[in-house]
């Protein structure tokens, strides 16, 4: 009965020992440490994986958007949209990431800065909202790794960009040049007028700069003016910025004109009634010559064609004029809602005499604006008036004293030279709606 009892004793002695002894007891909570720790890691390592997918997804909708815009200036917005799914699919084949993009993810419209927010219209080509994803839904989402073992299989991950086409504000109103822009004396610029070169800006004296205009060029070295230049030419300070512009205008400008002819292009004027074009061979016209609503082409064979006015009638309007001659306006000749357009190259592709006018006198009203488009250069005497007026060449633009601008807009190829006495006013864009240009764009969000 002893032995026995001193068994159970001898038992039960061992198992209190046994519940209060710690030895090992690190290695158990080690163990827990280590399951706690790699779960953390293989979270982090999924998610870090996620954020890079994310990534790679929104430089996706980014290229996309870019190129959607940019295609939909000379395409439908159809194959607009397939050219942009082509250009990322390049880089990120179908195969791997599947269907991560669809024409349905590609919105044209509109986008308001004020408010921050996109607005839908498929027949716009100012504005693109893109989405892309990988998704369960469409069964390309982006799989986990060590988050398979809580149940987590995969990640969906969506992405948006919006990209807006936008026009700096020197190529809206104002001297754009790529050459030198040279100005001379008693120049008036008012009311937020932009003078640009990516070579030189000369300004003589006595000249003013309303706060609000800006004077620009690469860097402040390249401008030139007298020792009391900045004395003498009251703003110009104020004025002065560094900036280098990609002037588009320039290199596409045989595109424009082409596209003068095209309806559905963004360049051909809304207020052509039909695009059969009118073709004409004489040497001289009057305005009479030329049907409002309708192209007309002028065959050159050497000789220049020269545009008078007439008795009666000393205005061009709602016309389109494409040739290859270079053209002579006559004294007094205006174009209301007209472009006169030359792929001449000569350095006076057009040219005129006194009192030219480009645009309708209509204090910068929406409508009556006008265009001149010449592979070579532009000269005019003195005089020269612009209402909502644009001149885009790629050679030199010249032109002679006491030049009005309100709405004004000359991009050249080379220099912008204009003498004295001129006054240039911005409308801020109003009255200018139906000037050409070649959108720059950029991110809105």
């Amino acid at each position: 009965m002893q032995a026995g009892r001193g068994f159970w004793l001898g038992l039960i002695a061992k198992t209190r020992r046994f519940s209060t002894d710690e030895t090992g007891s690190g290695t158990v909570f080690g163990l827990f440490v280590f399951l706690a720790m790699a779960a953390i890691g293989g979270l982090a390592i999924d998610v870090t994986h996620a954020y890079s997918e994310r990534t790679r997804l929104q430089v996706a909708a980014d290229v996309a958007g870019h190129a959607a815009l940019f295609h939909r200036r000379s395409m439908s917005s159809d194959d607009a949209k397939v050219a942009a799914i082509n250009l990322v699919q390049s880089t990120m084949p179908q195969s791997r990431f599947g269907d991560f993009i669809r024409p349905s993810d590609f919105e044209f419209g509109t986008y308001d800065y004020v408010q921050r927010s996109f607005v839908a219209d498929p027949a716009s080509r100012k504005a693109i909202r893109v989405n892309t994803g990988r998704l369960q839904e469409r069964g390309n989402p982006i799989e986990s790794f060590v988050s398979q073992l809580i149940g987590r299989d995969s990640w969906d991950v969506r992405t948006s960009s919006v990209f807006v086409g936008f026009l700096p504000p020197c190529f809206r109103e104002g001297f754009t040049a790529e050459g030198p822009v040279l100005v001379s004396s008693n120049n008036l610029y008012l009311n937020g007028f932009c003078i640009h070169s990516n070579t030189r800006v000369s300004v003589n004296s006595n000249n003013l700069f309303e706060p609000g205009t800006a004077v620009s060029m690469p860097n402040l070295d390249l401008l030139k003016i007298p020792a009391s230049g900045f004395t003498k030419n009251a703003g110009l300070g104020a004025a002065l910025k560094t900036e280098k512009q990609d002037i588009r205008e320039i290199r596409h400008l045989p595109d424009i004109i082409a596209n003068l002819s095209k309806p559905g292009s963004p360049h051909y004027p809304s207020y052509l009634t039909s695009s059969a074009v009118i073709n004409l061979s004489q040497n001289k016209y009057t305005p009479l010559d030329f049907t409002p609503g309708r192209i007309h082409r002028i065959a050159c064979s050497g000789a220049t064609a020269t545009i008078d006015p007439h008795a009666t009638q000393a205005v061009i309007r709602n016309a389109v004029i494409l040739t290859s001659c270079d053209v002579k306006v006559g004294n007094g000749l205006a174009l209301e809602n007209a472009v006169i357009a030359t792929t001449n190259t000569a350095q006076k592709a057009i040219s005129g005499s006194n009192s030219f006018r480009l645009g309708r006198i209509d204090n910068c009203q929406p409508g009556g604006g006008a265009q001149l488009l010449a592979i070579g250069g532009v000269s005019f005497s003195s005089n020269m008036q612009m209402h909502g007026g644009q001149i885009i060449t790629q050679g030199d633009v010249t032109f002679s004293s006491l030049a009005t601008g309100r709405g004004a807009s000359i991009i050249a190829g080379g220099k912008i030279d204009g003498t004295s006495n001129m006054e240039m006013m911005a409308c801020d864009e109003l009255g200018m709606e139906g000037n050409l240009h070649i959108d720059h764009y950029r991110l809105a969000e």
